[in-house]
């Protein structure tokens, strides 16, 4: 008896952990596609419009690049932001709240390790599920490393969507370029699945490293309590890259918003890169 009731309680946390790494990865999925396009689709249309002749009459093009990059991006780091206090203020006050008198005293018992499993009223997994998700300081940190992984894999994402913009005329151009970012990311949300089920795999770990993936992968494995270093070898290397493929991109922005009418093949892009 006792076996099954430890292999439960190991079931119910592992499927907590599933959850979370899921919601974690598809809410920052969802963050790199949507504001990488308006930085894009923001190019674009200053393009079009021939704003950016003027601006970069005064200002350099990687400049105006790394502020359009900024801006959008603290508009996605306000939001994970707002999202965080939220759910905080649920968890530290709404959920408590919520939970009857017995079951709040049962995990005051066993967070202190005082409780009889035995005697407890409530499935032990249920009172882990929900002392994990009650725990301010559990959520904050789950969030702050999401907004770690927010800030770099958008840098990394949305200079690549910068270049993009600077080298087409219309939305429509940009179609077959932006699957040079897409895939990867779709990449990064399959082998994210893959993490939640297995996170102490050696594909789960080496894809988690990956920068171009790192982001998706590694917060679905972040709430399985990885070993540290592995989260700081990730960020180490996804903001490396991200500083590399911001001067990559830079080099075609400042070509590419003086071209019009011609929609580059990826040979010329890459032409692009190796001027000086």
């Amino acid at each position: 008896r006792q076996y099954n009731a430890d292999s439960d309680n190991k079931e119910s946390s592992t499927m907590l952990s599933y959850a979370l790494g899921m919601v974690l990865t598809m809410l920052l999925y969802m963050c790199l596609l949507l504001y990488g396009q308006m930085v894009m689709t923001s190019i674009i249309e200053e393009k079009t419009n021939r704003v950016l002749e003027l601006v970069v009459s005064s200002v350099k093009p990687m400049q105006i690049m790394l502020g359009k990059i900024c801006g959008i991006g603290l508009v996605a780091v306000t939001q994970i932001l707002i999202w965080t206090a939220l759910i905080a203020a649920m968890s530290a006050f709404l959920l408590p709240a919520l939970l009857p008198a017995d079951m709040t005293s049962e995990i005051a018992a066993m967070n202190s390790g005082s409780a009889d499993m035995s005697a407890m009223s409530t499935d032990v997994g249920v009172l882990q599920a929900v002392s994990m998700l009650s725990d301010v300081g559990y959520i904050l940190r789950l969030f702050g490393l999401l907004l770690l992984f927010l800030v770099g894999g958008f840098i990394l994402y949305a200079a690549i969507y910068a270049a993009i913009g600077s080298s087409v005329d219309n939305i429509q151009d940009a179609g077959q370029l932006q699957s040079v970012v897409i895939f990867p990311v779709i990449i990064g949300i399959i082998f994210g699945m893959t993490a939640a089920a297995d996170p102490t795999s050696s594909l789960s770990v080496v894809m988690s490293i990956v920068p171009f993936t790192s982001p998706m992968v590694m917060m679905a494995r972040i709430p399985y309590d990885i070993p540290g270093w592995q989260i700081i070898a990730s960020l180490v290397v996804l903001y490396a890259s991200f500083f590399v493929m911001v001067w990559l991109a830079g080099k075609i922005y400042r070509v590419g918003i003086f071209m019009y009418g011609k929609k580059p093949s990826f040979k010329e892009l890459v032409r692009w890169m190796r001027y000086k």
